[in-house]
């Protein structure tokens, strides 16, 4: 069947290569009879894997002799009506790089995950951020954080908006039959071409040979840090900085030190045999001027603490209340730093209509505090925050500095905010975490991106963590999470740049990659 093509013309694309120009043609998903989307070209390929409800795939009991086979949008149809429904052939397993179907016997309503994304979000995708131990899900054992969640029970998730996805999910079913995606780990870095090179430099006396040698943090040996002008080694032009020297006339210093490196070289008589690997990768230019200055986050930002900005930016407002002296606030709060589900400011969970806040209605459910009677609550823990509240509540005229939630509930439940309750807070809510990677052998840190401005063109959206692969440096380390903003790598700014390059940013990062981040929980289901 033949692909559709739609072209909109964009004058800025007069620049662009024809590859260029070819991926960002509109193509309609030939699997029309059961797909309707439109995406770039480029995105083809993974839809047609990974996404299209079109794609041919087998029955989960096909282990047990199912034969069916068919588009994926008619396989929820197809299992309610299966000869093997009802068979248990053992679990089958969630595959790395593949999509996958299972069924999780639903012993209660909340299934113990959260989730961030959504096609309302930059991640343009359910993803699963946490998996609660104890959880229905946990004690299935199959899914895990970073796992896409494509349908549920028959329903299609690949466009909801979060907030319909926290619906269907929260509908309870006895069996949850869900159907997810998996990413793979996959090396992140550059493809690199090694070359192995021997390079013959005769001396010439009264003639520095001009090699200065450095070693690295990314790992053991001696590399060519740069050249001396006029020097015999500059003349000839035949070594580069960065190569790796692994041998010198016959000497292995693959594992050496400079010292041995340069006594080697210094002791040779009339000439000095190189040995030189050389990793030849795509360069970005320029990457540190391509940042904006007064974006740079500072070295020290892990221990910066938000100040309070002016009253009424960022959409503050400041709540004045006379209080009794046998009165309560009449508000229960949670959040605050080293929390259990991480980093939050105060908010409130509930609130006492016979306290002197409740019975003044001035302010709600899901306000975030800042401040009480002009002591900020902003960078606190929990305890500290509460004591704070607590030794603040004997003066007779309260104080609180607040910012409306963007969510309420109502009611004699507890306020719970989803992942875009948090998404929407001002910078001066915000817990910057800092975590340091170490590359795997292959090269791959272990999560993928998403977001980041388009040059000249739409909104600036920040660079988000789309999702973090098991058994990976991020995965293992823990600490960064799906959903999460990523505002710095080794200290280039990540604020305000585009996709391609906050991902060559990434890319260039040799030996430990120091990120800063805001992480936000995800919705609970």
């Amino acid at each position: 069947m033949a692909v559709e093509c739609y072209v909109k013309p964009d004058l800025n694309s007069l620049v662009l290569s024809p590859c260029s120009l070819l991926d960002k043609l509109l193509v309609v998903c030939p699997n029309v009879d059961y797909c309707e989307e439109v995406l770039p070209r480029c995105e083809l390929e993974a839809h047609l894997l990974h996404r299209c409800r079109g794609a041919v795939t087998k029955c989960i009991k096909s282990t047990l002799g199912c034969t069916f086979q068919g588009p994926r949008s008619a396989l929820q149809s197809h299992l309610w009506e299966c000869q093997f429904r009802d068979q248990d052939g053992g679990k089958n397993p969630v595959l790395d790089g593949e999509v996958s179907t299972i069924e999780i016997q639903r012993s209660r309503a909340e299934l113990g995950i959260s989730i961030v994304g959504g096609n309302d979000t930059p991640l343009g995708c359910i993803v699963i951020q946490e998996v609660f131990p104890d959880g229905v899900v946990a004690e299935d054992g199959r899914l895990m954080p970073g796992d896409q969640i494509l349908e549920v029970n028959g329903e299609d998730l690949t466009q909801a908006s979060h907030y319909r996805a926290q619906q269907v999910l929260a509908h309870y079913f006895p069996v949850c039959r869900l159907t997810v995606y998996r990413e793979k780990a996959e090396d992140n870095r550059p493809i690199e071409k090694e070359e192995i090179l021997k390079i013959t430099l005769n001396k010439v006396k009264g003639k520095q040979l001009g090699i200065k040698l450095v070693g690295k943090r990314i790992g053991p040996g001696v590399y060519i840090l740069n050249l001396v002008s006029g020097s015999l080694a500059a003349l000839d032009g035949r070594l580069r900085p960065d190569d790796r020297v692994l041998e010198i006339n016959g000497v292995d210093v693959s594992y050496g030190s400079q010292e041995q490196a340069a006594q080697v070289i210094q002791t040779s008589e009339d000439k000095v045999q190189f040995v030189i690997s050389r990793c030849s990768r795509p360069q970005t230019p320029d990457l540190i001027r391509s940042t904006a200055d007064n974006n740079i986050v500072p070295p020290n930002y892990e221990n910066h603490k938000p100040s309070l900005s002016p009253p009424g930016q960022s959409g503050e407002k400041l709540v004045t209340v006379s209080k009794e002296a046998h009165e309560t606030l009449g508000i229960s709060v949670a959040g605050g730093v080293d929390s259990p589900r991480g980093d939050t400011p105060i908010y409130i969970t509930n609130i006492n209509l016979t306290g002197c806040l409740g019975k003044t209605k001035q302010v709600k459910k899901g306000d975030i505090l800042l401040a009480i009677n002009g002591k900020s609550l902003l960078g606190l823990t929990h305890n500290q925050a509460v004591s704070l509240v607590k030794l603040n509540t004997e003066a007779k005229v309260i104080s609180l500095r607040v910012i409306e939630g963007s969510e309420t509930s109502y009611g004699q439940t507890n306020f719970s905010p989803s992942w875009l309750f948090w998404q929407k807070l001002p910078s001066v809510c915000h817990t910057v975490k800092s975590v340091t990677l170490l590359r795997s052998p292959t090269g791959s840190l272990g999560f993928s991106l998403v977001g980041g401005s388009e040059k000249d063109t739409g909104p600036n959206v920040p660079v988000h963590v789309k999702s973090v692969v098991m058994e990976t440096p991020a995965a293992k380390d823990g600490r960064l999470k799906c959903g999460d903003i990523l505002l710095s790598v080794n200290q280039h700014s990540l604020v305000n740049v585009t996709h391609s390059l906050a991902v060559d940013l990434l890319k260039q990062a040799d030996g430990a990659v120091a990120l800063s981040a805001v992480s936000w929980p995800g919705t609970i289901v």
